[in-house]
């Protein structure tokens, strides 16, 4: 025999309270990956992060479900459920910065490595230009050349 059990609304703000707890916890170690640029290792903890987002997604639609109980929660319950929310969102700005500068600092790199590969392209290069120097002349004798000014007065 089963029986159905149905969750309260202060037991699904427990469940709340402790999956957020879970994601920020989650959220801070792939914080802490991305400032050292262990960006392999992140893979590893996005199954565990998706987990814990479907199941705060889904206490949250619950709780939704009558807003009303809010006003009979307990005082520290509330609180409780106030404070992790109001971290869970520090977080996620935190992360989402750590984000955006990971993404940043790979696009300059990768900039600079096209910039070094077109460099060593042309200085290599082994076909005429339109003006009928070879493309490695040019790139030679642009970075050899200084600019030079006459002083005209007498």
């Amino acid at each position: 025999m089963t029986t159905a059990t149905q969750n309260t609304p202060e037991t699904t703000v427990h469940s709340v309270i402790a999956t957020v707890k879970g994601l920020v916890s989650v959220m801070s170690r792939e914080i802490e990956l991305l400032r050292v640029m262990k960006i392999k290792e992140m893979s590893q903890l996005q199954e565990q992060k998706l987990v814990l987002v479907n199941a705060y997604e889904q206490g949250s639609s619950e709780l939704k479900k009558d807003p009303s109980f809010m006003q009979h929660l307990d005082p520290l319950l509330k609180g409780e459920l106030r404070d992790v929310i109001q971290l869970l969102n520090t977080t996620v700005t935190e992360n989402e910065t750590a984000l955006l500068a990971a993404k940043t600092s790979n696009e300059r790199l990768m900039q600079a490595v096209v910039e070094a590969v077109q460099e060593q392209k042309v200085k290599s290069s082994t076909s005429y230009s339109q003006a009928g120097v070879l493309a490695a002349q040019k790139a030679q004798s642009t970075q050899t050349t200084a600019p030079m000014h006459l002083n005209q007065c007498l």
